[in-house]
């Protein structure tokens, strides 16, 4: 058979410990059962003995040197000197420069040492102290069940924009080839507009310079194709619809040419189409990979506006919004910068 690991033998020890026979066991259970059954019983005696000594002594004794964060925690600790029905005793010795009642206790449990006018090393024990530390406790697990509820409304819109990360690298990762060509034809029209938009005045006009600069950066292949002269004296759609149809008609061309290639050397066509999935699919990659991080900065960031009197989380909702918006557009600008370089 296949070797067992820790894992599937600490499962099996725990069905033959914890549960009760069966007539349908398994003939390798009721083995176990029998041999921890026989261990048990020759540890009997000893452990009895020792059993009887721990319960003549009072049972086990718990000192605790904190508080912790979560009362919890704490009467769990206690709990433990005290299991079905055992004796034991708990006892926690604390003092008030302890790190949560420092933080968290302010000038109050000072005023508490003052009421009782006691030396510095000198124990108090009394319901009015026990009481305020209690309180102090509170505080500190109502700050971090806060905290806990912040967090988990910030991954509720991380888990929101991963979902639709991953159903676009979905669409991507198993997109035809014709699908692929018609994803970045819009890219390509998209980003044109982006570009045109920017270099649009409030009046309407067009820096055609700019348009130009941006066009031979982005569309290299097509540039040459495109002069000033053509764009001269148009306004925002008409230059953009002009760049457009040229990027497409380069586009369309470079993806024939390299078809023509591909098949007088006796190689499949649509080599662009793979080439644009690729290099579509590994932009998004490193551009989630970066935002990941962004959103972690943010998430800090936003915690310290609480003290402007600001809501960290519609912040960070309003935020994460932006950027997610940033995000895609970058995915896409880098897209077709990459691809077009390769033209």
């Amino acid at each position: 058979g296949t070797a067992m690991t820790a894992n599937d033998l600490d499962e099996l020890l725990t069905v033959a410990t914890d549960t009760t026979e069966g007539p349908e066991d398994p003939e390798h259970i009721v083995l176990l059962r029998d041999a921890a059954d026989a261990v048990k019983g020759l540890y009997k005696e000893i452990l009895s003995e020792e059993k009887e000594a721990v319960i003549s002594r009072g049972g086990l004794y718990v000192m605790g040197t904190n508080r912790h964060e979560s009362s919890r925690i704490d009467q769990q600790l206690r709990g433990r000197s005290g299991r079905q029905g055992d004796p034991g005793t708990s006892r926690f010795f604390l003092s008030f420069e302890d790190d949560m009642f420092v933080v968290f206790g302010g000038d109050g449990l000072q005023n508490v040492l003052k009421t009782f006018r006691v030396s510095d090393d000198m124990p108090v024990e009394a319901p009015q102290v026990t009481k305020a530390l209690d309180n102090v406790q509170g505080a500190v697990e109502e700050k971090y069940r806060e905290i806990r509820e912040q967090i988990l409304q910030f991954d509720d819109v991380l888990n929101e924009q991963r979902g639709l990360i991953y159903k676009r690298r979905q669409k991507t990762l198993f997109s035809s080839m014709d699908e692929t060509m018609d994803i970045i034809s819009e890219y390509n029209k998209e980003t044109v507009a982006e570009i045109v938009k920017a270099q649009t005045a409030e009046d309407g006009s067009v820096n055609v310079e700019k348009v130009m600069e941006k066009i031979s950066q982005f569309f290299p292949a097509a540039a040459s194709f495109i002069t000033a002269g053509d764009l001269a004296g148009q306004d925002q759609s008409g230059v953009e619809s002009f760049v457009s149809v040229a990027v497409d008609e380069i586009f369309q061309q470079k993806a024939s040419e390299l078809d023509s290639k591909a098949q007088a050397e006796g190689r499949p066509p649509m080599s662009l189409a793979r080439s644009a999935n690729y290099i579509n699919l590994v932009t998004m990659d490193n551009a989630w990979s970066e935002h990941l991080q962004s959103m972690e900065d943010l998430k800090e960031n936003v915690i310290l506006r609480k003290y402007q009197g600001l809501d960290p989380v519609a912040e960070y909702k309003d935020e994460a919004f932006k950027m997610f918006q940033g995000l895609i557009e970058k995915m896409r600008f880098n897209a077709v910068y990459s691809l077009w370089q390769s033209l």
